[in-house]
Order: structure tokens, then sequence, then C-alpha cells
């Protein structure tokens, strides 16, 4: 498959959310490594504090190509990534703390996207 900065998908929403989409900013390579796509999400659904869910840009998603590849469905056009993408993608190049990515599939919510993330560090499942 080839990805390209600027392409639109659409990826597992949950349901009631499958007008949101997953956008491409911008492609890193690194030697010996695998790609880095560096993405943002719209419309995605947000659990608020209340339990009401609402919907939320997700400027900046820095993803394993893997990860991105278990994500997206179909592609879906082009789109120019969301307000923030690009000062959220330089303050993540310049983290002294190294380029943390993701290398999880994102299925619509942030914070189970973390979760899974952090259950893939430790070996285990996020049930």
């Amino acid at each position: 498959m080839t990805f390209a900065a600027g392409q639109r998908w659409t990826y597992r929403a949950p349901r009631g959310f499958e007008a949101s989409r997953f956008v491409i900013g911008a492609i890193l390579t690194f030697p010996g490594q695998p790609r880095v796509m560096c993405c943002s999400v719209t419309g995605a659904p947000r659990r608020r504090p209340d339990h009401s869910i609402d919907t939320v840009t997700i400027p900046f998603l820095p993803m394993t190509e893997q990860a991105v590849l278990d994500t997206i469905l179909h592609a879906d056009g082009e789109a120019e990534p969301p307000l923030h993408f690009l000062e959220a993608l330089e303050a993540w190049q310049g983290d002294p703390r190294g380029l943390t990515t993701f290398t999880v599939p994102f299925e619509g919510f942030l914070d189970r996207m973390i979760a899974l993330q952090m259950a893939a560090i430790v070996g285990r499942s996020a049930a």
C-alpha cells in the first residue's frame, strides 16, 4: 500500500461516529526503523467526565506504519491536517524523551488507544 501526506481514510470508528476520518499529515523515515506516520483524527468520539460523549479533533497522533495499516479501512480522498498539527509535530520532534509512537491501532477513542498501548508495553491484554 502506498501512503502519502494528505490522504484521508475511514477507520473502524465506533457506531454513531462513522463520519470521523483519519488523516495522514506527515510520513517520517529513520534508518533501520519502521516509518512513522504522523496522523490526526477529525470527528473522533471523546468521553467527558460526566460520561457523555462528544466529538473532538485529535491534531497529532504519531503511529508506526503497521499500526496505521491495522487502523484504516478505505481511502476517502484528501485533507489538510487540522489546526495545531504542525506545532504538535514540531513539539514531538523536539521532545528530549525521544520520538514516542503508538504501535497499536486507533479504534475511535484516544483513552482506549492509550490503554491498549500500555497493555502492549507490559505484555498484557487491555480488556
